[in-house]
């Protein structure tokens, strides 16, 4: 390929094979605590998610993404100078096993290793971090990738575990791609820093409530959205100010929804819906019924599923996460008009 500013060249995602059934909200019994209830009314869905089985790893899901990527862009391991991403939860605090990858693609040790812990919204950074590095000339060749194995880190309690899903997602950035980010736009509310959080703490389950161990005997952290700010965040920040942030970013570019693909957080319909009414995509990228939640991979992972079906001139990846902040990443699409014409 010649011609055209750096952008993502190939995608490749992985996920387990273990399928399991979501369903919205029993509604037979009436929900005395206030924060479910508000959670039944916000996490809504039925469908599917895939859940790592015993013994499954996700990082084997992560190389798996990775070398699928790599062959799409048509790019040696020995190319890569850059590693984007992150691995969540990891068995450390650290290292991130995005070392424990570089190793298993049998990249070279001069490969730059580059762990973004900003949860969900690696991979868009990740992307951002990349294109930056090969427009600025200090590499060539970068993957960003980001993997998930969230469904081992909830409490199955509240509402919004159930729609969990793991899976990995990967994406080539080089000098010339066929998506290519041309703005960027955030925004960050540090008031909700405690709104969603991941730490050693308690879980309950059928019959049994106490700290989650892993094989070792050691305590595993398990994330909780805030029963006061957490939904707070949800009910306004998430849902009011992501297509606020989409709209603004798009009115700077003189452009509007129905110029642009979409993808978004995936973790309720209701919320996607919202959206896609208040943004009005041209397409809305999106695999929630049929894998779930995927928290951190939903981006590559959707962005993966889609790539080579994309019509739109322009795509959106819009995403949240904790601390409290959301970013969208405006890219265009150089293959448009070549798809177009395929599919015409």
């Amino acid at each position: 390929m010649t011609g055209g500013p750096p952008g993502v060249s190939g995608c490749g995602y992985c996920l387990p094979a273990l399928r399991l059934r979501t369903e919205g909200p029993r509604t037979e019994h009436a929900v005395a605590d206030a924060a479910q209830q508000r959670e039944n009314e916000l996490f809504t869905g039925d469908g599917t998610r895939r859940v790592l089985s015993q013994g499954e790893d996700i990082v084997d899901l992560m190389t798996t993404a990775c070398r699928r990527a790599m062959r799409n862009a048509g790019l040696a391991a020995h190319d890569v100078e850059r590693l984007y991403g992150y691995c969540s939860v990891p068995p450390y605090v650290t290292p991130n096993p995005l070392y424990l990858l570089h190793r298993r693609l049998g990249l070279s040790a001069g490969c730059l290793v580059v762990p973004i812990n900003s949860e969900y919204s690696n991979f868009p950074l990740g992307l951002l971090h990349a294109h930056e590095a090969v427009a600025a000339g200090g590499c060539r060749n970068a993957l960003v990738v980001s993997g998930s194995n969230w469904t081992r880190h909830l409490d199955y309690a509240h509402r919004y575990a159930a729609f969990a899903s793991d899976g990995a997602g990967a994406a080539v950035v080089q000098p010339h791609g066929h998506l290519s980010v041309i703005d960027s736009m955030t925004y960050t509310a540090s008031d909700f820093y405690e709104s969603m959080t991941m730490k050693v703490r308690p879980r309950t389950a059928d019959g049994w409530s106490g700290l989650p161990l892993d094989a070792t005997g050691t305590p595993l952290p398990t994330y909780a959205l805030h029963p006061g700010i957490g939904l707070d965040a949800v009910e306004t920040l998430m849902r009011d100010e992501l297509p606020d942030l989409v709209r603004r970013l798009l009115d700077r570019n003189d452009l509007n929804g129905a110029r642009t693909a979409l993808i978004t957080h995936q973790g309720s319909r209701r919320l996607l819906t919202y959206w896609k009414e208040h943004i009005g995509p041209a397409e809305y990228l999106e695999t929630f019924a049929r894998f779930g939640n995927l928290t951190n991979a939903t981006y590559p992972v959707n962005l993966a599923h889609h790539f080579d079906s994309i019509t739109s001139p322009y795509l959106v990846i819009a995403s949240v996460g904790t601390g409290f902040h959301l970013t969208a990443l405006l890219m265009k699409n150089h293959r448009a008009r070549q798809v177009c014409q395929l599919n015409g």
